[in-house]
Parts: structure tokens; C-alpha cells; sequence
């Protein structure tokens, strides 16, 4: 089963590249499909070569978070209605993500990721990701999280819920849409 979702969410993750690259010079539409079409391209034909292959290998494990940013991003730039994330917020995520990747890598006297491994501070963790979404009003961080504890627990992949739930990539992600933000764009 964790191969098969890992090709879906690389589809996903390639179908966002496209989209995001082709959206300088087409329109939103257009950008979606193109996207769409290299992405089953590269993953429907092309799956046993060495690009998709390495991508797996670079990216995985790719869990919710990455192909649900995509989609919402795709999503919102074709009209769906999407609840942006604020600026103060992306800024203290960002601030706390690279702290947990800091002491997850052992640069600090903590371990967090440990966290992951273990129901009950998973659970916590989930209960307080819903508990924020309804203070604000935006349910994809809580569907995300509840979405990667059924994969957890289900055993899709990692045996670690962070896995599902966070990604390097969204550090630069994240930058880039601060910086966006600041030059007004």
C-alpha cells in the first residue's frame, strides 16, 4: 500500500511543480492540466525509470501534509474557496519547524520526533492540531493531521506520524511565501 501512495503523492507533487512553473506564463486552468498530464506521464509511464525513482528517493516519505499543500494550492488558484494561512502564523511555524528539525537532528538537548512513535502523544498532538483549526475557523491543518494518524495507525508507510504530517520541503515553501508576502506579491 505505501508504494502505491507514494506514487500518487509523487503524481501530486510533480502535477504542483508543473502547475507552479507553467503558471507564469498560462492560465490557472491550464497550469492545473498540464500539470496533471506530466504527472501521469512521469508516474503512470515512466514510473520504473531513474527520474521518478530518485525523486521517491529524495522526497519520501512524502505523507499528507506535502500532496495536501499542492492540492489546496492547485485547488485555490482555480477558484475553490481556501482559508490562507497568516503571515504571524506561517512566521512561528516556520520558527518551530526549523527548531524541531534542529534538535530532532540532535543540535539541541531535545528530541521531539521521539514524540511520534507513541499514541498517546500523538493523540495530544492531533486533539490540539483540531482544537486550533476550530479556533480559526481553517480545517485543513486539522483534516491533515487526523488524515496522518489514519495513516500512521493504518502502518501506510512510517512508523513515525511527523513523517505524515511535516516535510522539509515546507521550509522553503514557507520562505518563499513570506518573501512573496513582503514584496507585496
Amino acid at each position: 500500500m505505501s508504494g502505491v501512495l507514494a506514487n500518487i503523492a509523487l503524481g501530486i507533487v510533480l502535477a504542483w511543480v508543473v502547475f507552479a512553473l507553467a503558471g507564469w506564463v498560462v492560465t490557472p486552468g491550464l497550469a492545473v492540466g498540464l500539470g496533471v498530464v506530466v504527472a501521469l506521464a512521469m508516474v503512470g509511464l515512466a514510473r520504473d525509470t531513474l527520474v521518478p525513482g530518485g525523486l521517491v528517493a529524495l522526497l519520501a516519505p512524502f505523507g499528507v501534509m506535502l500532496p495536501a499543500l499542492a492540492l489546496r494550492h492547485m485547488g485555490g488558484s482555480l477558484g475553490l474557496p481556501v482559508v490562507a494561512f497568516g503571515t504571524v502564523e506561517m512566521i512561528v511555524f516556520l520558527g518551530l519547524y526549523v527548531a524541531f528539525l534542529a534538535a530532532s537532528m540532535g543540535v539541541l538537548p531535545v528530541d521531539p520526533y521521539r514524540l511520534g512513535y507513541a499514541p498517546i502523544p500523538v493523540g495530544v498532538m492531533v486533539l490540539a492540531v483540531c482544537f486550533y483549526g476550530a479556533l480559526t475557523g481553517n480545517p485543513f491543518l486539522p483534516l491533515v493531521a487526523v488524515l496522518g494518524q489514519v495513516a500512521w495507525v493504518m502502518g501506510w508507510g512510517s512508523s513515525n506520524w511527523f513523517d505524515y504530517v511535516l516535510h522539509v520541503v515546507m521550509v522553503p515553501v514557507a520562505v518563499i511565501v513570506l518573501v512573496q508576502r513582503a514584496l507585496g506579491g
